[in-house]
């Protein structure tokens, strides 16, 4: 028996054995696929060489010997375990990978084979060459903690998960999954078993190998920005706690912020001010703040100081290297990137206020990032700076790029101006006060404005983004007063022993689980469908922990509006879907905000509920357009008045501006407000969205929806889709104070039920109560606007609000069993 057998028998399952004892021979009564393919395919054997890793078999392909890569197409095409274990190539990957192929049920292999490997289609082998082995050796008999860091640079996050990395070593296997490689990549590799870099955990952990990623016991996702890790940890039902060091201004796409809230078991910030721009965020999905949040500083404030020949020697080098005799001067140092967030050009502007009022006194930052050829920010510092006479021997303001002069800025200079516009707890200010340092920053702008920071004496605070104040401050403060250095007394817990332990102790605590699927079945982190079992994980986590961004039922719907107290709250309700004849319906008119014309002869085919109508009031933004949709509804006997108005408010502004005096739409009692959201441009899960709210508002081409049934009730004054989705204000919530002091009460913590979509059956009363609310001649905000946050997507929350102000309820029809996404 040959050596190519032996591999054969080894590898095989059992079953397949008894069928081929000899990989050569087919089954019987089939054709040797290698064969067929040999025939088919020009460089086959090439393929599947470079495929193949199993060091034997490699070899065998190598020296040439027959049928060797008859063997390695044999073995690859048995599937899961196998192919992974002898080639970069595995047929689950693939599928996950690629779900054209999953969903067409074609064979993967085969596939690739013929095609995959021309279209650049990816392999094992692009996952593994993203798999670093650590230098620590894998331990069964502790725990594995999975540290998940948005990438690998050094800077301020990263080195914070570098920290952790280090410490959870000492007691337990740890495994880093990085989103995005950097220069930490070895200095990582000395403290993990595993190190992976993948913008996809979720889809490419699975199809790892190593022991370390099977048996992970905990997780801390070190940062909002490693949030692709939530989905991996559902998925895996891996307990984990996410260490926050962003504030909600600038983290963008909203998603992680929502997504870290729902599913993180415990959520660590690195100070209360971070929590404070969290809170809103927190409050939209009804996370329990003071249950399920903590403050861990990522370090302990160590006031230290510098010895009189260590100040004289630091100033000395950095004369030499500026220029400008420091020996007697003021120093006062900023460090970081060089960005608007750090505010070196507020740093830029204190320095020339002070120039005149004390000339001896010197701005000197250290830091990278000025590109004067960068037109977001390089540009214009690199003028600002060159115009002020920045880095003149004669001037106060000089640069350093970051580097080993660090050490010797912070030993030289008597205080640093933390000039930022927002920044967390950047680690220079701890190294700043250790060296000796007091330290200026804006009110509001940082961490260190805590009170527990404050308390050391050693920071002052001034009014936010004003420089002359951040001038007076540095001048009034003391010099530095040589003394002893000091060394820092032995931490007894570590940052990761902090979070380790806080995460045990929350899970500890958790008195109420929930178990298995609930009666809607709406996706969060698994979209497709065949991820039934993960969405089942995921709205388990939710409402373990009594967060919400979806409903678990009708019931709980029904349960949640009987025990409310909010006056607009009382005012809602839910009912089935139905249908009805078009005797029933009271009389309404309808208008469709036509920004887009691409679906409006289809909606119009699709939907009877069109020529039902008393009127149909048409905006768009042209007269082509206008044109354009005269002509197709008369294709279908329909007359609509069509009004020309310019793009601006998105749907409803058109709207609402029908109601103003004089306005289109008169005395007309009951109006549905639609709008035609496609383009060519869309994606399917928003094409799907929109058919849903018009199948519950109209019904189909050959049935009524029954929903505007519900204003035949003279008590009732709007009614929309019931959407499975909890939606709270997001980012609306900044804008509450705005309006709520013209309400007859105050507005719920979340909106609970709202027209999500801005589609809906209305009461004129209503419409009018809403144009009062903001009153003639407001502001409104001009296009483009952002996805979120504007007057526009506060007004799709206020409608149950308005009716409520009439006196009249809101109905939210139900239709579980049509798609939403």
């Amino acid at each position: 028996m040959s050596d190519l057998d032996d591999l054969w028998r080894s590898l095989a399952p059992g079953q397949v054995l008894a069928e081929r004892p000899d990989f050569r021979r087919p089954p019987v009564g089939e054709a040797s696929v290698y064969d067929e393919l040999k025939a088919q395919i020009s460089g086959l054997d090439k393929v599947l060489e470079d495929l193949t890793t199993l060091p034997a078999l490699s070899e065998a392909i190598a020296l040439g010997e027959p049928d060797a890569c008859h063997l390695a197409c044999e073995l690859i095409r048995l599937g899961d375990p196998v192919d992974r274990a002898v080639s970069d190539f595995s047929h689950e990957a693939y599928r996950a990978w690629y779900p054209d192929i999953a969903k067409a049920k074609i064979d993967p292999f085969l596939h690739y084979l013929e095609h995959g490997w021309k279209e650049g289609r990816r392999t094992l082998a692009s996952l593994r060459d993203k798999h670093h082995a650590g230098r620590r050796t894998y331990n069964p008999n502790v725990q594995t903690c999975l540290i998940a860091v948005h990438e690998l640079s050094r800077t301020g996050a990263p080195v914070v998960g570098l920290d952790l990395a280090r410490e959870a070593a000492e007691t337990c296997n740890v495994v880093v999954v990085a989103v995005r490689g950097g220069a930490l990549l070895e200095d990582f590799i000395d403290h993990v078993c595993d190190l992976v870099i993948s913008e996809n955990p979720f889809g490419d952990i699975l199809f790892l190998s190593q022991e370390s990623f099977t048996r992970i016991d905990f997780a801390i996702l070190n940062s909002v920005e490693a949030v692709p890790l939530v989905r991996y940890a559902v998925a895996r039902d891996i307990p984990f706690a996410t260490y926050i060091h962003e504030y909600t201004d600038y983290t963008y796409p909203n998603y992680k912020v929502t997504l870290t809230s729902l599913f993180s078991d415990l959520l660590i910030f690195s100070s209360d001010h971070v929590r404070q721009s969290w809170t809103g965020w927190l409050r939209d999905v009804e996370c329990d703040i003071d249950r399920d949040t903590r403050i861990l500083p990522q370090r302990p404030v160590r006031m230290g100081g510098c010895t009189e020949d260590r100040i004289r020697e630091a100033r000395e080098r950095i004369s030499a290297l500026i220029g400008r005799d420091c020996a007697h001067v003021r120093l006062v140092c900023g460090a970081g990137h060089l960005q608007w967030r750090k505010g070196t050009d507020i740093f830029a502007m204190a320095a020339q206020i002070c120039a005149a009022r004390d000339p001896d006194t010197l701005f000197l930052w250290i830091g990278d990032g000025l590109n004067p050829e960068d037109m977001e920010f390089g540009v214009w510092m690199s003028y600002h700076l060159r115009q002020i006479g920045a880095g003149r021997p004669e001037g106060n303001l000089f640069l350093l790029p970051a580097g080993p002069a660090y050490p010797d800025v912070l030993a030289a200079a008597d205080a640093m101006f933390v000039s930022s516009r927002l920044d967390p707890l950047p680690n220079v200010v701890f190294d700043a006060l250790a060296a000796g340092c007091r330290i200026v920053l804006f009110e509001g702008a940082s961490g260190f404005g805590d009170a527990v920071y404050r308390r050391s004496g050693r920071i002052r605070t001034v009014e936010y983004g004003n420089p002359a104040a951040a001038a007076e401050a540095l001048l009034d403060l003391p010099r530095k007063t040589p003394g002893p250095a000091r060394e820092a007394a032995p931490e007894a817990d570590g940052l990761f022993a902090r979070i380790r332990r806080a995460l045990l102790d929350r899970l500890a605590t958790q008195r109420y689980f929930v178990r298995g699927a609930s009666e809607i079945d709406a996706p969060m982190l698994f979209h497709e469908p065949e991820q039934a079992e993960f969405r089942i994980l995921e709205r388990e986590k939710m409402m373990r922990y009594g967060r919400r961004r979806m409903w678990r039922d009708l019931a709980e719907v029904e349960e949640r509006l009987a025990d409310a107290d909010n006056w607009v709250h009382r005012k809602l309700r839910i009912a089935p879907y139905g249908t009805a004849e078009a005797t029933e319906l009271p009389r309404f008119s309808l208008h469709v905000h036509a920004f887009y014309t691409d679906d409006l002869a289809q909606d119009v085919r699709r939907h009877a509920a069109y020529r039902c109508a008393s009127r149909i009031v048409v905006t768009t933004d042209s007269d082509r357009k206008a044109d354009e949709i005269r002509t197709l509804m008369a294709a279908v006997g329909l007359a609509p008045e069509v009004l020309v108005r310019p793009n601006r408010g998105r749907d409803i502004l058109p709207f609402l501006q029908l109601f103003l005096p004089g306005g289109a739409a008169g005395e007309d009692e009951i109006w549905c407000h639609l709008h035609q959201k496609k383009s060519l441009a869309t994606t399917d899960s928003g094409d799907i969205w929109r058919a849903f709210l018009l199948r519950i508002l109209l019904g189909d081409e050959a049935s009524l929806s029954d929903a505007a049934t519900h204003l035949r009730n003279p008590g009732v004054g709007l009614v929309a889709p019931f959407d499975p989705y909890f939606i709270p204000w997001d980012a609306s919530r900044a804008l509450l104070p705005r309006v709520a002091p013209r309400l007859p009460g105050p507005l719920p913590d979340n909106p609970l039920l709202f027209p999500v979509g801005n589609m809906f059956f209305v009461r004129s009363a209503v419409v009018r109560a809403m144009n009062d609310l903001f009153g003639a001649g407001y502001p409104w905000p001009n296009e483009p606007i952002p996805n979120d946050g504007t007057e526009f997507h506060l007004i799709e929350r206020l409608w149950p609000a308005l009716a409520a102000q009439c006196g009249l309820s809101s109905v939210f029809v139900h239709k579980l069993d049509q798609q939403r996404v």
